[in-house]
């Protein structure tokens, strides 16, 4: 049996609290066929507590949020090297994240966002071993996003854009051993929105130019703990031209 309780409240106009209090209920790991003939396919469960504040001001020109979590689940299937499956007893998660956003003035747009978390396992013991302490694989401490996008209200309106993130240091596996550091990549865009007099047919008709790593980095995206000599390699500078239509 799960659920979910929480509260929203609206203390002053544009300034609200929130809360939820929630448990879960999942299939241990991702592949059946991985599990060993004595390991039992029991459910991980998970509960969360979460709270923060959300303040909207400057006539909705500006915004602002914080929240705070706390993570518990247990009975979590972990992968190892060689096709394996070990079992940590739990993996504890606590974590904060602050995000704003702001118009100065109407054609311009600024934002960012930054997450911490600290992740560790805990009763994490096996033959020849114990993991309890050490980080999941692929979880940073730190993320941070931000961005910038100003809009030339011309007749056909154009809007131009770059985004930025940057993801912290990480373990390709649970050991611990072998670190993938952090890395900062940018994207760039541009778009123009089509008039409705063109194509008459459609709602909206935007086309679009993005270049992502802009400046062409390379870097470790993941690493896969069944192949810890290995990791895969984050795209390289891509250019992408797309047109969407809304109807």
């Amino acid at each position: 049996m799960t659920g979910r309780i929480g509260y929203t409240w609206d203390a002053v106009p544009g300034l609200t609290f929130f809360s939820q209090y929630a448990t879960g209920a999942d299939i241990a790991a991702n592949n059946i066929f991985l599990l060993g003939p004595t390991q039992p396919l029991d459910l991980t469960t998970a509960r969360t507590y979460e709270t923060g504040v959300k303040h909207l001001f400057w006539d909705n020109r500006a915004e602002w949020s914080f929240s705070a979590y706390d993570i518990l689940r247990k009975n979590v299937y972990a992968a190892a090297g060689g096709m394996q499956l070990n079992i940590a007893g739990r993996q504890e998660s606590k974590g904060v994240e602050l995000a704003a956003a702001v118009r100065p003035i109407e054609p311009l747009r600024l934002w960012g966002n930054i997450a911490y978390v600290d992740t560790r396992y805990a009763d994490y013991n096996f033959a020849g071993g114990s993991f309890s302490g050490n980080t999941p694989p692929n979880v940073p401490r730190i993320v941070a996003n931000a961005g910038a996008s100003y809009r030339f209200f011309t007749p056909w309106p154009v809007e131009l854009g770059i985004t930025g993130r940057h993801v912290g240091d990480r373990y390709n596996t649970d050991a611990n051993v072998v670190t993938l550091k952090a890395y900062t990549v940018a994207d760039v865009y541009a778009f123009v929105d089509i008039p409705k007099t063109v194509f008459n047919a459609v709602n909206q008709a935007r086309l679009t130019f993005r270049v992502r790593n802009i400046t062409d980095k390379r870097y470790a995206i993941w690493g896969d703990p069944f192949y810890p000599d290995q990791i895969l390699l984050g795209a390289p500078r891509t250019y992408e031209i797309s047109a969407a239509f809304k109807w």
